[in-house]
């Protein structure tokens, strides 16, 4: 196992963090005529508070995306910046910006107002075998190489033998849930396995199923691209794996490489990317996360409920 750096060391707390600067309605209807006058008009109503943004549906057909706190604005230039960029050809829906704010009326950061994409998260409605492959087929699009000067994700972009510290300490969040039987073993087992990867693409490196849109089981759309930039391809697959479950990921992989995606669907990493980040989720207190997470985690063999 890798030596844990100060970088692996700072576990992200499994607890939405706080808002740095006070946000409320009111600043961001300021905020929108101020900036953008000509959608003053539009009702605002509150839809959620994220990790990174706090999010408000702007009329019938957009969103404002505000961070939350400062890291969140830091990583918000890749959907500002980067994701009109080098998502411009993509045939499928993302939440590419219609305009970019700026700080006022004692707001720090830039912001985004976004379309809204309609759709059940799939967290709620799930993919089909069908909608895995629509998935597989839009992971293919994003999966070009990385442009110079891509943004490189501090957490996910890195190698995974750089990771292990951090899966460290989830696995023994894990094997203290009386909930659930966890095979520690296996887990380190199938991390340990993954092999060399690649050259680096464009990926998004957040698939849960919050980011994943739905219709009657199809795939509709892709949320929340803050994480996203330089990575391995496998990353993503492997986190498309918790998503959609063995029994569908054959559909997302055959469609994959039949578009022409630039990585290997079958490589050992897909699978250790796959156990990490259902790692991550099965340590979330986020019900629905925390769900999917041990789902995954059932589904690779590597837990079953307790009793």
């Amino acid at each position: 196992m890798a030596s844990v750096t100060s970088g692996e060391a700072r576990l992200p707390p499994t607890t939405t963090p706080p808002a740095e600067v006070p946000i409320t309605a009111q600043l961001i209807a300021a905020l929108v005529a101020d900036q953008f006058p000509q959608l003053a008009h539009l009702p605002l109503t509150h839809l959620n508070d994220g990790w990174d943004n706090t999010v408000y549906r702007l009329g019938e057909e957009l969103l404002a995306r505000i961070p939350r706190r400062q890291m969140a604005a830091d990583i918000a230039v890749a959907e500002h910046v980067w994701l009109p960029q080098v998502g411009a050809n993509w045939t499928f829906p993302v939440p590419v910006p219609v305009a970019v704010g700026e700080p006022g009326r004692g707001y720090p950061w830039h912001w985004a107002i976004v379309p809204w994409l309609p759709g059940a998260v799939a967290v709620k409605e799930p993919l089909s075998a069908d909608g895995a492959a629509d998935l597989g087929a839009a992971l293919a699009q994003v999966h070009v190489p990385a442009p110079q000067g891509a943004p490189y994700n501090e957490w996910r972009s890195i190698p995974i033998a750089e990771r292990t510290g951090r899966f460290a300490q989830r696995v023994e969040i894990a094997l203290a849930d009386p909930a659930w039987n966890f095979y520690g073993d296996g887990a380190y087992s199938a991390v340990a396995a993954a092999d060399e990867r690649g050259d680096l693409t464009w990926c998004h490196l957040d698939i849960h199923g919050k980011n994943v849109l739905t219709d009657a089981g199809r795939f509709t759309g892709l949320l929340d691209w803050g994480d996203s930039g330089a990575g391995d391809p496998c990353t993503d697959l492997g986190q498309s794996l918790t998503l959609v479950g063995l029994k569908n990921y054959q559909a997302l992989a055959s469609a994959y490489v039949a578009h022409g995606g630039a990585g290997d669907p079958h490589a050992p990493r897909v699978r250790a990317e796959a156990v990490l980040y259902a790692m991550t989720l099965a340590t979330q207190d986020d019900a629905d996360l925390y769900a999917a997470g041990w789902r995954a985690l059932v589904d690779l063999a590597l837990a079953k409920p307790a009793g």
